[in-house]
């Protein structure tokens, strides 16, 4: 209701680092301090030349509720953590070097509210352990402005199988009949193919020799898109199927990619670091935890109960690293109050991250964390309308998983039969609607003195005494699924990484490597 117009805070901030982060400088060494940094205000003075263009304003991420204010003009508010949001400032920029002053209002009950906050424990700060972690308030993704002409391309939707391209265009402040879209594609340097559409139209594109991607090959096409109006933006494709398909050997329903069965072997994400917690701390630290994965021989990634800031999802694209992404569950307590923020992020999640080639599946629930608020006979939404949902969303086809190792699983909707088993993997079966997958199993841990986030409280479901113990019993647990092969399609271990106190990952929490090179040559053979 009073925004510090014009006035000093009492700190200041490392931005996009939350709060709650080392990298901050904001760290509250109390989860009592950080209930009273809940609602918090951000202020930024800034210069710009002001050109004949318009100017936006966008926000990657924001956890939570966000009010923003420029030049003492109230701009607008936005509700939800994971996903992006944009203004047009145009009219409020000061002009040739005077001082604007951006306002922002941030509320962030964390797991106090009922929006859904994946793995953040708010009382973690003072008790870490459990699987839930240190959480993060505020700005925790990147505060940018952008240039545009008058008509601009507001963002692009594409689907590509393993022939042909469909692409459209969405434009702002577009007004007349006669501006057209041009899509041209390129492989190497060289236009290989290109159409020119009215402005949401799909252009249709077959690409000769088309090249399609997939772990082992994940070739990507550049796209240009311009109007006929002069603005323009550069994109990239992947050409890949992923599609439910019955196989004659052993009769089964499996997962096809590009047409060809390709078992699914990766390993849970909870994507924490140390001193950035949800924001890594570079660019080079996303791309790091892609890359690690095809070191130790996986090719795919299971997201868990987090959105990725788009640069990650980039670097799974170029490198070829499939994505089973998490939508962000309500972690205990979900109620009715719940739903409209879960389906807002659901539905802003499909949509913000829906044109990467190297995000193969949804997995809208995970075991009871939320599902069963949507049961209610009050419900707006029930888990079958979610899935449906979630179909509608995605232009690309993707397949769903309706809830990875919980009994939401049961119900006859969905793409996949995925159940949970610590530490052992169990053995799966397919039906005649859905593939079979270890949706976790492992939890492995070998605790690393001077590795640890409170020294000597590590827990894990199954401690092993060295590293070599951890790799060797992972070696043998992946035997076990080989020679349940013919019913099971995917697997994904836990995890990456050692989080906070919970310390099962292949790696310590500050991403050092607990194996040595002849470990990670045996679990790369596995």
């Amino acid at each position: 209701d009073n925004p510090p117009f014009g006035k000093t805070l009492n700190s200041s901030i490392l931005v996009p680092f939350p709060v709650e982060s080392c990298l901050s400088n904001q760290a509250p060494s109390s989860a009592k301090e950080s209930r009273e940094k809940q609602k918090m205000w951000y202020r930024l003075n800034f210069q710009i030349e002001k050109g004949n263009q318009k100017t936006l304003l966008h926000f990657g991420a924001v956890d939570w509720q966000t009010h923003v204010y420029l030049n003492t003009q109230y701009l607008g508010n936005h509700t939800g953590g994971y996903d992006g949001f944009s203004f047009e400032v145009t009219d409020l920029l000061m002009k040739n070097g005077n001082t604007n002053e951006l306002i922002i209002y941030v509320f962030d009950p964390s797991d106090d509210g009922a929006q859904p906050n994946g793995k953040q424990r708010i009382s973690a700060i003072d008790n870490p352990g459990g699987d839930q972690y240190t959480p993060n308030s505020g700005i925790w993704q990147t505060v940018w402005l952008e240039t545009v002409p008058d008509i601009y391309i507001d963002n692009i939707s594409i689907n590509a199988d393993t022939q042909e391209l469909k692409v459209s265009a969405n434009l702002i402040n577009s007004g007349t009949d006669t501006i057209k879209v041009s899509f041209d594609v390129y492989d190497g340097g060289h236009r290989i193919a290109g159409s020119q559409v009215m402005p949401g139209t799909v252009a249709t594109i077959q690409i000769p020799s088309a090249k399609t991607w997939s772990p082992n090959n994940p070739h990507l096409y550049d796209l240009i898109v311009t109007l006929s109006t002069g603005d323009s933006i550069i994109s990239y494709f992947g050409m890949r199927t992923f599609q439910l398909e019955d196989v004659k050997e052993g009769g089964v329903k499996r997962p096809m990619l590009n047409g060809n069965f390709t078992f699914m072997a990766g390993w849970l994400d909870q994507s924490w670091w140390p001193d950035g917690q949800y924001t890594a701390p570079s660019d080079d630290a996303l791309k790091f935890d892609i890359e690690i994965a095809k070191s130790f021989g996986m090719n795919m990634v299971r997201l868990h109960q987090k959105v990725n800031p788009e640069r990650w999802y980039y670097h799974a694209d170029q490198l070829g690293v499939a994505i089973y992404q998490d939508a962000v569950q309500k972690y205990h307590g979900a109620t009715e109050d719940t739903i409209p923020f879960f389906v807002h992020d659901m539905t802003e999640m499909i949509k913000e991250r829906g044109n990467h080639p190297s995000i193969i599946q949804w997995e809208t629930f995970n075991e009871g964390d939320c599902w069963k608020a949507f049961t209610k006979p009050t419900s707006k939404y029930s888990v079958e309308d979610i899935v449906a949902l979630a179909k509608s969303l995605d232009w690309q086809n993707r397949l769903v998983d309706t809830d990875s190792g919980g009994d939401a699983n049961n119900l006859p909707v969905g793409d996949v039969n995925d159940i949970h088993d610590y530490p052992d993997p169990k053995d799966p079966k397919p039906t005649t609607t859905k593939y079979a997958m270890i949706g976790e199993f492992g939890g492995i841990g070998a605790f690393v003195s001077g590795k640890m986030w409170v020294p000597n409280k590590c827990h894990t479901y199954l401690h092993v005494s060295t590293p070599k113990d951890e790799a060797d019993t992972y070696v043998n647990m992946t035997k076990t699924i080989l020679n349940r092969i013919i019913d099971i399609s995917a697997s994904v271990y836990t995890q990456i990484t050692d989080v906070e106190l919970e310390c099962d990952g292949f790696l310590n929490y500050d991403r050092t490597n607990k194996f040595t090179n002849e470990d990670i040559v045996k679990v790369r053979n596995a």
